[in-house]
């Protein structure tokens, strides 16, 4: 039987690979269920379990940040936001290389993928950015050629230690006859613990700052802020259970013996909870109300600030879990930085998966590799839809080619096939129009209202009225036949001679367009149009009658001059 060996090429016993070492234990060190040591948390009983951690004992501090997640609800709903956000994102595994042989693997990674196994264990993977690291015992399916995780059994972080000689080397909690060797140089044997075997277990490490991860863990930087929202629940607790219920003060006399003052006490608190007090008679006591108004908001701004806090902390902003009005500006910057925050934890479980899983897995099955698949966990880098579909609406028109495919794929739908019941039409290309003129209408000569005579060939005219147009020269030559409707012919005239020009003047334009859009090179267009003979009947015919009445007009200019003249 050949020998099973590692991605490093050292060589694995195939009984360690299929006996579950880590799991819960009646009477050893590793109990499914605990008692845990929040009740009486207080300021110098978590600085006291947080010591004993970095001194390399953390069972204790691994239960409270157990429980410290469960029990306060905002910690445990952003902390799970980050955790399910993750747990949802698409996996997908590319080859080494385009050789066959990395293909071969990269599918074989992909067809685990397909059992679910990995998907399922994503969450409690992500229980690394609470504590700073979460243990898997991969529990393999051991057949010659075909080696996979059966299992990823997560392993709660208070059944193992962080070796306090290096700050790095995560332990297993066994009986105290056990020992793990040293994990630092000069170090000495570790009692009560048993190495991991790198080969049975997935260890992934989260790290929210720089440094050991010993003292790792976002619960750390948080519990502080727990702490102190729990003292502010109580207070606000205290204050509402007693709000509007009047102070009771019973007084008792010298000869009062211990029974009569506990029956006293008793009584008043059984009135209404625990604003009471009891003292002897002759004591002054007195109820000071504060001066300052709001205070019965106080609790619930502190709880507020708190929360925002971890939010931060958590989450790196708080505008996706607090609605506050004004906030949709900024609802986009604060969706980026989640974004941020996703893609870097994301990159991290998938550098885990792909060393201690992905490259385990192929080595195993075909021997050590040069390379091995890489597995991704995280949304594809692709320009968002709507923009993508601005892009297509407006370079489209001007030529840029799109394959339809990854707009279905993008869109999630199928492209129809042959039969299919369809709806939607390809937009048809709009020719370019010539500039638009109304055509002429037939008005009724308007009737104008009384006016001075028109000047008479004798009488003077003013400077500014010594240059005529073209359009009155031949309103002067018209007026010689028609007096009575003589402007509207010659609107008339003017916009047939408009027309016939620009007809004629698009007829070549036309021409030319059509060449240019042919033309595949400058060179071949120019060689073209050096050779092209350009439709101008229309043009010039146009041009000769806009010409002849123009003299027209000049001769009848003459005659008036000549009239004046005498």
């Amino acid at each position: 039987m050949a020998q099973l060996l590692d991605q490093y090429g050292k060589p694995v016993r195939t009984s360690d690979l299929t006996r579950q070492v880590s799991g819960p234990t009646m009477l050893g060190q590793r109990p499914a269920i605990i008692t845990t040591p929040i009740g009486g948390l207080t300021p110098a009983t978590l600085a006291a379990l947080l010591n004993a951690a970095d001194t390399g004992d953390s069972l204790a501090w691994l239960e409270c940040a157990e429980e410290l997640e469960r029990r306060d609800l905002h910690y445990l709903g952003v902390l799970n936001t980050r955790k399910r956000t993750i747990a949802q994102l698409p996996i997908t595994v590319t080859p080494a290389s385009d050789d066959d042989a990395h293909k071969k693997h990269a599918d074989f990674v992909s067809a685990w993928l397909d059992r679910g196994v990995l998907e399922k264990s994503l969450f409690d993977m992500m229980d690394a950015v609470g504590k700073g690291w979460s243990v898997h015992e991969i529990v393999w399916h051991a057949e010659a050629g075909n080696y996979y995780p059966e299992e990823l059994a997560f392993r709660p972080p208070r059944f193992f230690e962080v070796s306090y000689q290096d700050g790095e080397t995560i332990m297993l909690r066994d009986d105290p006859g056990c020992t793990a060797p040293p994990s630092a140089p000069g170090g000495i044997l570790q009692e009560g613990y048993t190495a991991l075997d790198p080969n049975a277990f997935v260890i992934h490490r989260h790290p929210s700052w720089s440094g050991l991860t010993l003292r790792a863990g976002l619960t750390r930087a948080v519990c502080w802020a727990l702490l102190a929202k729990m003292f502010t629940m109580r207070d606000w607790g205290v204050f509402v259970q007693n709000y509007g219920l009047p102070a009771r003060i019973g007084r008792y006399g010298p000869d009062a013996s211990e029974e009569d003052r506990n029956v006293m006490f008793q009584a008043l608190t059984d009135f209404g909870g625990a604003l009471a007090a009891m003292m002897p008679k002759g004591m002054d006591f007195e109820l000071v109300e504060p001066k300052s108004s709001g205070g019965h908001e106080l609790h619930m701004l502190r709880a507020e600030f708190l929360n925002s806090e971890i939010s931060k902390a958590v989450l790196g902003q708080t505008g996706t879990t607090d609605s506050k009005q004004g906030a949709h500006a900024s609802g986009a910057i604060h969706r980026e930085v989640q974004e941020d925050i996703e893609r870097a934890d994301a990159s991290l479980l998938s550098a885990t998966i792909s060393q201690q899983i992905v490259a385990r897995m192929v080595a195993f099955s075909f021997g050590p590799q040069d390379e091995y698949p890489k597995l991704r966990i995280g949304r594809p880098d692709e320009v968002p839809l709507d923009t993508l579909i601005k892009v297509v609406q407006f370079a489209g028109p001007q030529g840029l080619k799109f394959p339809a495919q990854p707009f279905y794929d993008r869109m999630g739908m199928e492209a129809p096939q042959e039969g299919d019941s369809v709806f939607g039409m390809v937009a048809q290309a709009q020719p370019v129009q010539p500039a638009h003129v109304l055509p002429a209408q037939d008005r009724p000569a308007q009737v104008m209202p009384p006016r001075d005579p028109n000047p008479t060939p004798a009488s003077p005219q003013a400077a500014d009225q010594q240059e005529i147009t073209l359009h009155t020269r031949l309103g002067k030559l018209l007026s010689r036949h028609v007096r009575a409707d003589g402007t509207h012919i010659i609107n008339l005239m003017t916009q047939r001679l408009a027309r016939d020009a620009e007809a004629g003047l698009a007829q070549m334009t036309d021409a030319v367009r059509a060449e240019v859009e042919k033309a595949g090179t400058m060179a071949g267009l120019e060689k073209t149009l050096a050779g092209m003979d350009l439709p101008h009947d229309q043009f010039q015919q146009a041009m000769q009658v806009a010409l002849m009445v123009s003299e027209l007009a000049g001769e009848a200019m003459v005659l008036d001059e000549m009239a004046a003249n005498g």
